[in-house]
Parts: structure tokens; C-alpha cells; sequence
């Protein structure tokens, strides 16, 4: 899955020379939690409603908040080390950057161009369209060996049981060649489930659920 199918295209931006009044103006009305900082047609920062409450807190002392702190250009508070991803990053980079580097947001770059932001949220929301967890499913663990026709062999016998296979999540297990696949499939008849499974020899997870 690729950022591009993930992203808010044409995202709302403010300059450096915009006052953090204005910016903070957008991120309310929006619901926003980040705003791209664009200068000439360049990315030049990124501004958040942290970066927004910190210059509240720090003019707090002599200015108080709401006060000559909204009046600062934005080029003040936002933040110039800016991680980027393209559109044709996978959706998988996009979330381990946000996840080592504790950011909410990701601009979207195609050259030096803007063309789009990518939040933890979208990221949620592409897991939660690939893994199809807004129908109502069984949910099994199985182990198998680290070969092809293992794995077609435990997709067959859901289709010998007339079952669909909703979504498939497939990771290293602790055995050295051995795999663990996550299945969602289109039944709530777990027993029926663990007994076909385990008729052909399959190793299964004894916590299973229904989501």
C-alpha cells in the first residue's frame, strides 16, 4: 500500500511570515493537528498544536497567553528538521518513521513539491481498511512451516468449507522456519473452524476471538 492512496492531497499550509493567530485559526476550524509551513512554493517546516502551545506558554510570563504570542510570525515556533516521504513510499515506511521519531505527521513531497500530508490517523484507518476489521469475522492464529504449499494448503481448506478468507497478516514465528498467519475469515462457527484446521495438521493459537 502506497502513500499516495493514503494521503490528504492538497493539504492546507500557512508561510513563515503568517501570524501563529492565523495558523492556530486553521488548525481549530480543521481539527487539524499539523500545518505544512511553505515558502516560495518550498516546504520550509511544519507547524503543530504542540509547536503552537509551547510559544503560548513561553510568552505566558510576560505577555500572557492569547496575547502578543498570537501576534509571532509562524517562522518562530515551527519546527525546520522536516522528515518527508514521497507518494510511492510504502505506507509501512511511513508508519516506522512516525513511530522511532514520536511524530503525528509526515509531509508528502513529489520532488520538491508539496502535494500531500500523511497522519497516524490515515495510517489507522489503511490498517484498518487492509485488514477489513469493520465486518464482523472469526480471527485465528495458525503456525506452519516456511513453505508455499503449506500456506495454499490452510488457504484450501478454508474454501473446502465454503468459508472466505478475509485478510491475511503473515510474520516470523519464534520457531526458526516456521510462520505465523493471522486470519480474519467470513464465519463465527469457531469450533468448526479449529477442528478443520486441525484435521490437516495445522498448529493453532488456543485464544481465538471473534471481532
Amino acid at each position: 500500500m502506497l502513500v499516495g492512496k493514503r494521503m490528504t492531497r492538497n493539504p492546507k499550509t500557512v508561510s513563515p511570515d503568517d501570524p501563529l493567530s492565523f495558523a492556530a485559526g486553521i488548525l481549530r476550524e480543521h481539527r487539524f493537528h499539523h500545518l505544512p509551513v511553505v515558502e516560495d512554493g518550498r516546504l520550509v517546516g511544519i507547524l503543530s498544536d504542540t509547536d503552537l502551545r509551547n510559544a503560548s506558554y513561553a510568552a505566558m510570563p510576560s505577555e500572557g497567553e492569547g496575547g502578543a504570542a498570537g501576534n509571532r510570525p509562524v517562522r518562530e515556533a515551527m519546527r525546520t528538521e522536516v522528515w518527508s516521504v514521497t507518494p510511492d513510499d510504502s505506507v509501512e515506511d511511513a508508519l516506522l518513521i512516525l513511530t522511532r521519531e514520536k511524530f503525528g505527521a509526515l509531509p508528502v513531497l513529489s520532488g520538491d513539491r508539496l502535494v500531500g500530508i500523511i497522519t497516524r490517523a490515515d495510517l489507522l484507518n489503511a490498517f484498518v481498511d487492509l485488514l477489513d476489521v469493520n465486518e464482523v469475522c472469526f480471527c485465528v492464529d495458525v503456525t506452519f512451516p516456511r513453505n508455499m504449499a503449506r500456506f495454499e494448503e490452510l488457504i484450501d481448506t478454508f474454501g473446502g468449507m465454503g468459508v472466505e478468507v478475509r485478510s491475511v497478516l503473515i510474520a516470523p514465528q519464534g520457531e526458526i522456519g516456521a510462520l505465523n498467519a493471522h486470519l480474519r475469515v467470513a464465519t463465527i462457527d469457531g469450533p468448526a473452524v479449529r477442528r478443520a484446521l486441525r484435521e490437516k495438521g495445522f498448529v493453532i493459537a488456543e485464544q481465538v476471538s471473534r471481532l
